[in-house]
């Protein structure tokens, strides 16, 4: 039954509800009139029109009042946006989500939503920003600058995601989980925005109980729509390994709903890679919203501008430059994370520091990484496994300093020179960017009268323990010399 074959009557015996529904695109009129002849099993008219008025006065007022907004068509929507100088394109979507949730149907059976969206689409591949400079008509529309945008943002999110998973495995051992986590069916024929805030409120709960507890979380979190259009989470989450059955606990006190699907709700990570990329699937669409756990709120912002070696907010120069050389190798690193002091809690960005806290530093091997962090951004090695730092060295790109002994041996030159069939002669400076040529002469350098009296004596005491040679190398050392 459609709405044509009630709307006499209810304009004749109902007219405050044929008022109310006037607005209304037809297709949703319709539909009204189909789910309602449905369940009162009738084709009667009247009795259908009955039907019709009590479900349109148990309708919210403020979705009846909206009536207008939610049937605009795409074209329609862009000009009062013109005119109002607003936004309305998101509100209207939303209006018509809310409308299906409470009419019970799906998307795909929205006929009006799926010719709003193909219309959205011919707009946005029709309206060209770039213009080819050979033809006016062609070149980089709307559409390909969106798709451009969010394969940069999906990008960004998996290449974070892959960071977190190494750091929070191979650095701080911790153990994986994939959350699926869902409301109750109360919450299905609610509207979308209670639906939202109540399951973002559990989720907050769950963070603010474990770090009250001080115990660490690190991850990605996913809110994406089910098939019904209610929001729902996946969350890839990293924790200690000795917190993980309380985390379990908190988790489902939260949503009790998933102790009979426990197995299902909570599982282990064991390909991280695909994990993510499955929780990213539909990162493209508007209503899915990725965030992190445990990173700085402007992480996507920071990681950005390193990729691009730009300048950021509190990073050096330095750390920007040994961060993006690090991104680009194209492999997780966690230490990524720690050069862009990408965490929110500080011990854990103190580490990447010149004065590290070991809060979290548990064994050898992660202060092992440290220390080799430590090499990465500061080009000095410390010994972090000894608390004893009497016997720390710095090591340099081109030069080794002995903290005791005051004396500066360049590597490079001495890789130079001790090299077969080089000249017999003892260089005191770095020929790193040399590229394999002899090195200038020594003129000029400024070497302080101290310098040259301890380089002097590291040079006899080099000849006396090198006078014997192999006859090859003598007879090449002198085909070179003449």
């Amino acid at each position: 039954m459609k709405y044509e074959q009630i709307e006499i009557i209810l304009r004749n015996e109902y007219p405050k509800i044929w008022h109310s529904l006037l607005s209304l695109h037809h297709t949703y009129k319709n539909l009204i009139t189909l789910k309602t002849s449905e369940n009162c099993h009738s084709f009667d008219c009247n009795e259908v029109a009955e039907h019709v008025v009590d479900f349109v006065n148990a309708i919210p007022k403020e979705m009846i009042n909206d009536f207008n907004l939610m049937s605009l068509s795409y074209d329609e929507i862009k000009e009062k946006q013109r005119i109002t100088g607003k936004r309305l394109t998101q509100k209207s979507n939303l209006l018509r989500r809310n409308f299906r949730r409470y009419m019970n149907i799906r998307p795909d059976d929205d006929e009006f939503q799926l010719s709003f969206d193909n219309d959205k689409l011919d707009s946005e591949k029709s309206y060209i920003i770039f213009q080819d400079s050979k033809d006016s008509e062609t070149g980089l529309s709307a559409h390909d600058i969106k798709n451009y945008q969010q394969r940069k943002k999906y990008s960004i999110n998996h290449s974070i995601a892959e960071h977190v998973d190494d750091f929070a495995i191979n650095f701080l051992q911790y153990v994986g989980l994939f959350l699926s986590l869902t409301l109750e069916s109360e919450f299905h024929n609610c509207d979308y925005e209670t639906a939202k805030k109540e399951i973002n409120r559990r989720l907050k709960k769950i963070k603010r109980i474990l770090k009250n507890k001080g115990i660490l979380l690190l991850g990605m979190s996913v809110l994406e729509l089910q098939k019904d259009e209610t929001p729902h989470y996946h969350i890839q989450l990293y924790v200690a390994p000795e917190h993980r059955e309380y985390v379990e606990s908190v988790i489902l006190q939260q949503f009790p709903n998933e102790q009979d699907r426990r197995n299902e709700a909570i599982k282990d990570i064991w390909q991280a890679f695909n994990l993510i990329s499955y929780c990213l699937k539909d990162s493209g669409k508007s209503d899915t919203y990725v965030s992190f756990i445990g990173l700085q709120r402007d992480i996507k912002s920071r990681y950005n501008a390193v990729y691009h070696n730009e300048k950021y907010k509190d990073l050096s120069d330095w750390r920007i430059s040994k961060s993006y050389k690090r991104i680009m190798e194209k492999q997780p690193n966690g230490m990524i994370l720690l050069l862009i002091r990408g965490f929110q809690d500080e011990r854990l960005n103190l580490l990447s520091s010149r004065h590290p806290d070991f809060y979290y530093l548990k064994t050898d091997i992660q202060k092992l990484q440290v220390m080799y962090l430590h090499c990465i951004h500061f080009g000095e090695f410390k010994n972090l496994i000894d608390n004893e730092f009497s016997v720390s060295m710095k090591l340099r790109t081109y030069k080794i300093i002995n903290e005791f002994g005051n004396i500066y041996n360049y590597v490079t030159s001495w890789v130079y020179n001790n090299q077969e069939c080089m000249l017999d002669n003892f260089y005191y400076w770095e020929c790193e960017k040399s590229r394999g040529q002899p090195p200038p002469s020594g003129e000029g350098k400024g070497l302080s009268d101290q310098r040259k009296a301890i380089v002097s004596d590291i040079s006899a005491d080099w000849h006396k323990n090198h006078t014997s040679r192999s006859t090859g190398a003598e007879s090449q050392k002198n085909l070179i010399l003449i």
